[in-house]
């Protein structure tokens, strides 16, 4: 199973957002850098992955509503996909 954690405190923009996961995931270059694109490329993941969001309060509070988007999701892309698996510490 693929582990990758995303450090919620290094979280300071959608864009900072956007580039952290799209190399710790591994992203396609076609992924598109929004909630949409996030959405499809998670439930179309094809390894086990378990994806653990630290400080997540934090970066709901840094990213505002839209950190509160993001985790639903996440959530949302977990529930779809069997292989993926959210952690939220």
């Amino acid at each position: 199973m693929r582990r990758v954690i995303l450090d919620g405190r290094q979280i300071r923009s959608r864009d900072a957002l956007h580039d952290y996961l799209a190399q710790a995931l591994e992203l396609p270059s076609y992924y598109g850098a929004n909630l949409d694109a996030l959405h499809d490329v998670l439930t179309e993941l094809s390894e086990e992955t378990e994806l653990v969001v630290t400080d997540f309060l934090e970066m709901k509070e840094t990213l505002g509503t839209y950190g509160d988007i993001l985790i639903r999701v996440l959530q949302d892309s977990a529930e779809e996909n069997p292989l993926l698996q959210i952690i939220l510490i």
